[in-house]
């Protein structure tokens, strides 16, 4: 991408983080197939990331990921109970992620869906923006991509989101905060 398009490129994508893509994905679940969620309970963090890689499948979202929507819960479990997988692009697999975090986060506000988006002029553009779920375990930050746990921990949720290995020395030109239920959050607290 241009130099000159990365601001009206930075404006666009922060205005539909914020205001559209939740009412898009509420919209979109209306008609998509649904069952109740309910997700297994995991006797350690380790095996839930085994769980997770083995149930999970990236795809990309509508209009090559044009149309960047989260799927609901109900959704996921759908398509769990009826192909032994989850498959769903960035958002979707850190929206699960971050059910499976919640069982195992030092307290439910330390869980984390991230949108970030890093600078469009120094990596193809479909890699721009990525969803990562960042929750704090055991007093140190841990972060999922897709669905892969990374064995690194962190000490504070900067570290978590600058240094991980899919944002480690690339620039962060904006990123978002929801909470395990898509709820707008703030940063926690050094």
């Amino acid at each position: 991408m241009h130099r000159l398009l990365v601001r009206p490129y930075l404006a666009l994508v922060r205005w539909y983080f914020r205001r559209l893509k939740l009412p898009a994905s509420r919209l979109a679940d209306l008609f998509r197939p649904r069952e109740r969620f309910l997700l297994p309970s995991f006797a350690s963090l380790e095996e839930f990331a085994g769980w997770l890689a083995n149930h999970t499948r990236w795809r990309s979202d509508p209009l090559a990921g044009v149309f960047d929507i989260f799927p609901s819960l109900e959704h996921l479990a759908w398509q769990l109970h009826r192909r032994g997988y989850a498959a769903d692009d960035c958002d979707g697999l850190a929206y699960l992620a971050a059910q499976g975090a919640l069982q195992f986060a030092d307290a439910p506000d330390l869980v984390y869906i991230v949108t970030l988006v890093l600078d469009p002029t120094r990596l193809p553009l479909q890699q721009a923006a990525h969803v990562l779920c960042i929750f704090r375990h055991a007093g140190r930050w841990r972060v999922i991509s897709n669905n892969e746990l990374y064995p690194q921990s962190y000490a504070s949720f900067w570290r978590a989101l600058t240094n991980n290995p899919y944002s480690q020395g690339r620039t962060i030109l904006f990123y978002e905060l929801r909470d395990a239920h898509l709820r707008p959050a703030r940063e926690p607290a050094a």
